[in-house]
């Protein structure tokens, strides 16, 4: 009944004050109704006092995340005539520019627009101008192009924030992060009208940390319609795989439907060998064991969405969206100076969504969110030791989660360009996990565990451009969290302050807090054995460790970017191995530290050479400090400065044809991550694209991992009695041909995210 309670306030509180939305769009034209790019439009309330300014695009269009009550527009270019306009409507509406009465006989003017602005706590990025030279095809590509963004192991990072958030106009997603990648690799980025980086994310975004806010295009007249796209990927690694989809949209000036559907059959090797010194009852045993393992998943993804328009400024959206790996496949051999191990684990895991929300014209959002997961193991254990003795067994691991999700969020434009935003959501989610063993010496080590958890969250914020030059953003967010027996109020803090002092130099300072909470699958404490040697242990009594923040940012000449950024994590968890000093036994487990803390300098330097070569440059120099005074008998305190970087270079090969081709390269210096000290590595990776009839289709070859840099990760443990050396196989190294075609303009909508990141998987 709270949460009623809760929505019944915003409601209110939305019928009873002055609001407006917060765009104002539009777009610019000539006398012959052709697009003008590159006209600046200036926005001011109707005092005349500065608001924003931007850019219009290829397309003539423009737009601004802000709207006074009533406000004017200043449109100009260097060849029109300068105009005014005034106007309190979101749709500004199309404006003619007229053409200045003189020639310019042979004169070529050349210039470069904005490659980053600040609104607020956000950098924006015109997307079509950051990847209009570069080798992308899809909106995740596109992504990779952002200052500071990097892939790591196929997730995104940003460079002094680490792991991020990605955002669809403004809400999170509605799937986990593999089918979330499945949709923006499927997405044209055509579609992308601008990327907005938060290093610091307002609460009204329903997420903490770092992330990317996606703006796509929206609804155009005479661009509705069925629309849609095909596209296929033939992935030749040590085994083949492929992946394919299509895409269908019917867009009318009411009603938006869209469908999703696409099939990943997706193949993985990896490997590793294990050296160790193993302290046992003060006798050292040496154990040299090599594992190699591969698997196979074939994967459905539906997604089936309506979206119901009012009017321009209100409407209601409904979909579903279901995750099906009916067929998950991992077989796994370890061979050691003591016995040979063989483990094959087949799968079933599915995840179903429904979501409903509603925009009003009045800044009312609100919605409500429903999520069935379910993952069904069946290990199959095999051991035989050097002396003939044999161990077999199954275990059966279970996993089913419902979540629910409701959420209300509201924001009141006041005099004087004050912007004020509250809200609150409530969470709930209801966990089941199990373990049985099928031999009765083992009946022990059963588990079943059920779990109720509660998250109650209220925030308050606001902003505030004061003049010009200076723009802050602040909020707080009263969280109370339970699960169990662990009960805990808290409080989230963020602030973002801007200076402009002229559009070449740029200062963003930002300051926030933010908690993680470990997976469910951990915290049921479950055990599950990789081979004879090896475990997987959970931890019941993990905590929650939380992350306190700042970073300023330096933006010269809106395109090169210098970042000093300090992390403090309190309680930091990681999974790490260590050999037990009791037994036998090499565990992986998480455990809290004290802390880990991180101070960052980073820059991206982008610079090209005429029309043919298009590069960018971002380093990365850190000094990492990482302590876990209780951690088993084997405390640590450990220091490392580090040095990583990625450079991207894109050239021309020829306009006509299109050809185009790109080279890359990603590294690391010497590296620690708790007790681990991780080598130095490098990867490689080039494409070519070919692109034609009428930039509709596409044919792409790409060499991943050309050097096999993967395949030599080393890491070291030397800590006490804690004495490992692992030497990592990842098999990255793959050719990927690229098929794709648009027809009948494409148009995906926004979808909400499923957060799947503490499910089993």
């Amino acid at each position: 009944m709270k949460i009623y309670f809760l929505m019944s306030i915003f409601l209110l509180a939305g019928g009873s004050g002055s609001l407006t939305a917060q765009t104002v769009s539009g777009k610019v034209v000539n006398t012959e109704q052709q697009p003008i790019d590159g006209a600046t439009i200036i926005l001011q309330t109707s005092d005349s006092t500065f608001v924003d300014a931007t850019i219009s695009n290829a397309d003539g269009n423009f737009v601004f995340n802000h709207q006074p009550e009533a406000y004017r527009l200043i449109f100009q270019h260097l060849l029109y005539h300068t105009i005014e306009k005034k106007g309190k409507e979101k749709d500004a509406g199309i404006t003619v520019l007229q053409a200045k009465d003189y020639a310019l006989d042979e004169v070529i003017v050349r210039g470069e627009r904005p490659l980053v602005k600040v609104e607020g706590s956000r950098l924006t990025y015109d997307m079509p101008q950051l990847t209009a030279n570069k080798l992308v095809t899809n909106v995740y590509d596109a992504l990779k192009q952002l200052p500071g963004v990097m892939e790591q192991n196929g997730v995104l990072t940003l460079a002094g924030a680490g792991s991020i958030n990605i955002i669809l106009n403004g809400k999170p997603t509605s799937m986990n992060y593999e089918q979330l990648v499945t949709l923006l690799k499927g997405m044209p980025v055509s579609r992308v009208e601008r990327a907005e980086v938060m290093y610091n994310t307002p609460p009204q975004y329903h997420v903490r940390g770092a992330a990317i806010n996606v703006i796509l295009k929206g609804y155009k007249p005479g661009e509705g319609g069925l629309q849609g796209e095909i596209n296929g990927n033939y992935v030749q690694a040590n085994k083949a795989g492929e992946e394919g989809g299509v895409t269908f949209a019917y867009l009318s000036p009411k009603l938006d439907i869209d469908f999703m559907y696409n099939l990943n059959n997706h193949y993985n090797r990896q490997g590793y060998k294990l050296i160790t010194r193993h302290t046992l009852n003060d006798e050292i045993h040496n154990i040299s064991q090599s594992t190699n393992g591969e698997n196979r998943q074939l994967v459905h993804t539906f997604r089936f969405g309506g979206n119901y328009k009012f009017n321009e400024q209100s409407q209601l959206g409904l979909s579903y969206t279901s995750s099906l790996n009916p067929d998950k496949q991992q077989s796994v051999t370890s061979s050691d100076n003591h016995s040979t191990t063989f483990n094959h684990a087949p799968a079933e895991e599915q995840m179903h969504n429904v979501a409903l929300n509603y925009t009003s014209g009045f800044g009312l959002t609100g919605g409500i969110d429903y999520t069935y997961f379910r993952n069904k193991e069946e290990q199959s254990f095999r051991s035989i030791e050097n002396n003939g003795q044999e161990t077999t067994f199954l275990s059966n691991t279970a996993q089913y989660i419902n979540r629910w999700k409701v959420y209300v969020d509201q924001n009141h434009t006041l005099s004087n360009a004050w912007v004020l935003n509250y809200g609150t959501s409530f969470t709930y989610v209801n966990n089941h996990n199990s373990q049985r063993y099928n031999l009765a010496a083992m009946s022990g080590m059963n588990k079943e565990s059920r779990v109720d958890e509660y998250t109650y969250n209220l925030y308050t914020g606001f902003e505030k451009n004061f003049g010009s030059q200076w723009s802050l953003n602040a909020s707080a967010s009263i969280e109370y969290y339970q699960m169990m027996s662990y009960k805990k109020w808290a409080i989230y803090p963020t602030l973002n302050l801007s200076y402009v002092l002229s559009p070449s130099h740029i200062l963003q300072f930002e300051l926030s807090s933010n908690k993680t909470y470990p997976d469910y699958w951990t915290l049921s404490g479950s055990t599950s054995y990789l081979n004879n040697y090896q475990e997987s242990a959970g931890n019941s009594s993990l905590k929650p460790y939380t992350d306190y923040s700042a970073a300023l940012t330096y933006i010269l000449k809106s395109k090169y970017i210098f970042q000093f950024s300090y992390d403090y994590i309190k309680d930091y968890f990681m999974q790490m191995i260590y050999l037990d000093s009791s037994r036998l036994k090499a565990v992986y487990n998480y455990q809290n530290w004290d802390y880990s803390k991180e101070f960052a300098f980073t820059s991206v330097i982008p610079f090209k050479t005429g029309e043919w070569w298009d590069s960018q440059l971002m380093i990365c120099l850190s000094s990492l400090h990482q302590q876990a005074s209780n951690y088993y008998d084997a405390p640590f305190d450990r220091r490392i400065w580090n040095i990583a970087g990625n450079w991207t270079n894109t050239f021309t090969l020829s306009k006509r044809p299109n050809i185009k081709m790109e080279i890359s390269a990603t590294g690391t210096s010497k590296s620690i991550q708790g007790s681990y000290t991780i080598a130095p590595a490098a990867f490689i990776h080039t494409a070519i694209r070919y692109t034609f009839a009428g930039d509709k289709a596409m044919i792409q070859i790409k060499g991943n991992d050309l050097f096999n840099g993967s395949n030599h990760l080393t890491t070291k443990v030397r800590n006490g009695n804690q004495y490992l050396d692992m030497y990592l196989n990842n098999y990255m190294r793959n050719v990927t041909v690229s098929f794709s075609y648009k027809f009948g303009g494409f148009k995906k909508k926004e979808v909400k995210d499923v957060d799947l990141s503490r499910f089993k998987h």
